[in-house]
């Protein structure tokens, strides 16, 4: 039997099995240096476009926890801006055909190319978008055209009314935390995240890539994730809790 279903109940030790591959950084490049982001002023990462044969091997990845079961969405997101992708209106047409009709396919964005052209061609894959308002009057026409397309599923403010610090990536930025305590989704659940590279990070907020835990390459019944970091950074200075 899979070492996946073998999974004991949620509050077990650590390592936890990873069970959902759910969410794919398509870019590290964007088109903003907002200061709230790990990108200002100078990403920790090199800005770089993931390869096809890297979004295959993490679509492999996803296939293998969608015939699992335990893959609950896919999510198109990451440290950069995923509409520069040159390919991916390609990417959210593979994704989709992979995740099936019935799982949630998440894509957020700045809005600065989220165009009518752009929402009409994804709106046969129903995306829900969400657009984040760094730049409100450019995201204001974004979110318009993506409700008259019907595929806007939220916005985002969260950097003006729930900020954080990554994970204690970018402590001055501001003297206000007011995101609430929650339980960290990823290690509670087994959720982790393809990098643009096709390592395999415990962490949604991780700009480093210090949280790595394998490769999309690897065997998928040997991923596990832990909590990472120092006191400085990764889980004990972040606002979500480990549960």
């Amino acid at each position: 039997m899979s070492a996946v279903l073998q999974i004991k109940p949620l509050g077990m030790a650590y390592p936890r099995p990873v069970r959902d591959a759910h969410q794919l950084e398509l870019t590290t490049r964007c088109n903003l240096k907002c200061k709230y982001c790990p990108h200002y002023p100078n990403l920790p990462r090199p800005k770089e476009d993931m390869t096809w044969e890297t979004f295959e091997a993490a679509l492999s990845l996803v296939l293998f926890f969608c015939r699992q079961g335990t893959q609950t969405e896919l999510s198109l997101t990451g440290i950069g801006e995923s509409l520069l992708h040159p390919r991916f209106l390609e990417m959210v047409e593979r994704s989709r055909a992979v995740i099936g009709p019935a799982r949630p396919l998440i894509v957020t964005t700045n809005g600065l190319l989220l165009t009518e052209e752009m929402c009409a061609a994804l709106a046969p894959f129903r995306p829900q978008v969400f657009v984040s308002l760094h730049r409100p009057e450019k995201a204001a026409f974004a979110v318009e055209a993506a409700k008259r397309h019907g595929i806007l599923a939220g916005i985002n403010n969260s950097f003006a009314t729930a900020s954080f610090d990554w994970a204690g990536y970018q402590q001055n930025w501001t003297p206000i935390r007011s995101a609430p305590k929650i339980a960290c989704e990823y290690l509670r659940s087994g959720w982790c995240v393809v990098l643009v590279d096709g390592r395999i990070a415990t962490c949604c907020l991780d700009a480093t890539g210090a949280s790595v835990v394998g490769h999309v390459r690897d065997d998928p019944e040997r991923l596990a994730l832990a909590p990472w970091g120092d006191e400085k950074s990764g889980c004990k200075a972040c606002h979500m809790e480990v549960t």
